[in-house]
């Protein structure tokens, strides 16, 4: 299967992303965002909506995507998670992100630190080698963290 990814890609200033993810047979996946600055800090929101590509590593090669393509132009050294409840993430499941859902279950066994390796964010930025997190704000609504190298 195929990916396509249909958008604006980089803004004018090479600072931001948006993409439609479908596929060839014009599926609809999800979407993609992802921004960086000139301090180096990059945050992404990846929603995988279509059930049926869920967990099957498209996730991570659309981090990857959007990690890539701001890096090239702002080299990235630190990644925000911002994962919450309500807003936009409303519709999904338990009302809350992926993200939040996942950390919030590992505290029950683990710490806030393992925790935010546990989520799929934690998985993905591990693999590109940013092993070092530090909560700013843990609470059931809302998780900020930061991942460093």
């Amino acid at each position: 299967m195929e990916i396509k990814f249909t958008g604006i890609g980089l803004n004018a200033e090479k600072d931001f992303l948006s993409y439609q993810i479908t596929n060839d047979e014009n599926e609809d996946i999800g979407t993609i965002e992802g921004a960086g600055n000139i301090y180096g800090q990059f945050v992404s929101v990846i929603k995988i909506y279509n059930p049926k590509f869920q967990n099957k590593g498209l996730g991570f090669q659309c981090f990857k995507k959007a990690f890539d393509e701001i890096d090239a132009n702002y080299p990235i050294s630190l990644i925000k998670g911002s994962w919450h409840k309500g807003g936009e993430f409303q519709d999904f499941e338990d009302g809350m992100s992926t993200n939040l859902k996942v950390y919030l279950e590992n505290l029950k066994t683990k710490n806030q630190i393992d925790s935010a390796f546990c989520t799929p964010t934690g998985k993905w930025v591990k693999k590109l080698g940013f092993n070092h997190c530090s909560i700013v704000r843990s609470s059931t609504d809302e998780v900020i963290t930061e991942f460093t190298k």
